[in-house]
């Protein structure tokens, strides 16, 4: 049984989703065709819930100098009304901790949003490496709601519940922000479908109101089949699956550090060592021209027969109407539009090495 529930559960079951547990969260997976939601969200406007995703504010008079000690990109000119993401907790290895965004909420306050997995295990990396430091920490994940309104459509009805919310630049928020449905902790020009689109935290009283009028105002709701379809789609990592603790971000490539205009995190002396030794893996995307099955996670990648590296995730993208999907392969054989094979269960599926995006973004 899941240990944690999405808040807005209600209204999920009235429009017939159906729910299962991920990272450890009962949430909405689909409602009814994941490949017709991830269309929706590319030619016209979804709402997706994704309460699942740990919030923790990080507040107090160092709370700036322990956020960026903490985080890999620098945050030091991060002024309220900003996000920076994503960017990571490295450990000292420079393995992920968690793959995460950072919202400045006003002056020595800072939301931090990381994966649903990740809660307890974020919550007390951020409280060991507190020591020294004058801030508080506190989960807010369980207390409050978020929902992500994504497509080309988005703008023009975020605009009627959000005043201001359209002049928004990419990854600018709206702190403690009113509305015609309650107050708004944070509304954020942002989302990760690669479309135009906002996100929205609050109550979750405050939030169940603003999702049934996106949902009255034509927002298709989207389940994570289809978020995870779209990121795929943009070449997103996630967590679990294509990075974690032992990998780095120079394999993933994933550039969610900064180098020289910060002098001090942790994890960024193994990230030198990483560069200046050179990696064994680098993580590369494939996309099939053929019809073929969806690889499995760990399925091998093979040059004629011989194993060079392997998948972390796929799908069937119905935007691009073919199999896409990522892995990691020896650094030697990282090469673009080279035709390699997945081993799907025994037999051999000729796919082309590529770099991300599949689909070229839209977010403006």
């Amino acid at each position: 049984m899941p240990k944690f529930s999405t808040p807005l559960l209600d209204i999920h079951e009235e429009k017939g989703a159906s729910l299962g547990e991920f990272a450890n969260w009962k949430m909405p997976i689909d409602y009814g065709d994941m490949l017709g939601e991830a269309l929706a969200t590319r030619s016209k406007m979804t709402v997706f819930d994704i309460s699942h995703l740990t919030r923790i504010i990080v507040e107090g008079e160092d709370s700036k100098k322990f956020v960026n000690w903490i985080v890999a990109k620098n945050i030091a000119k991060l002024a309220p009304g900003w996000m920076i993401a994503p960017t990571a907790m490295l450990n000292e290895n420079a393995g992920f901790v968690d793959d995460v965004a950072v919202y400045c909420l006003e002056n020595g306050k800072y939301m931090i949003v990381g994966n649903a997995i990740n809660k307890e295990k974020d919550l007390e990396w951020l409280s060991a490496h507190s020591s020294g430091f004058n801030v508080k920490i506190r989960d807010i994940t369980e207390e409050t709601a978020m929902i992500a309104l994504q497509g080309p459509k988005s703008p023009s009805l975020a605009a009627e519940v959000v005043s201001g919310i359209e002049d928004l630049a990419p990854l600018q928020i709206l702190a403690t922000t009113k509305s015609d449905f309650g107050e708004i902790l944070v509304a954020s020009k942002s989302g990760w479908t690669g479309e135009p689109g906002f996100e929205f935290i609050g109550s979750p009283e405050t939030i169940g109101k603003l999702l049934r009028h996106f949902l009255d105002k034509g927002a298709a709701p989207a389940g994570l089949g289809a978020r995870d379809i779209l990121r795929i789609e943009m070449g997103f990592c996630l967590y679990g699956e294509d990075i974690d603790e032992n990998v780095t971000p120079i394999e993933a490539r994933y550039w969610v550090f900064s180098w020289k205009k910060k002098e001090e995190y942790i994890g960024k002396d193994a990230l030198h060592r990483k560069i200046v030794e050179g990696v064994d893996l680098l993580r590369v995307g494939f996309e099939a021209k053929a019809r073929m099955p969806i690889p499995r996670h760990g399925a091998k990648i093979r040059v004629d027969r011989r194993e060079i590296g392997y998948v972390t995730s796929s799908t069937f993208s119905p935007w691009l109407k073919r199999v896409v999907g990522m892995g990691y392969v020896k650094a030697s054989h990282a090469i673009f539009n080279v035709r390699v094979n997945v081993d799907v269960r025994g037999r051999l599926y000729q796919v082309t090495l590529k770099d991300f995006p599949f689909v070229k973004p839209k977010m403006s």
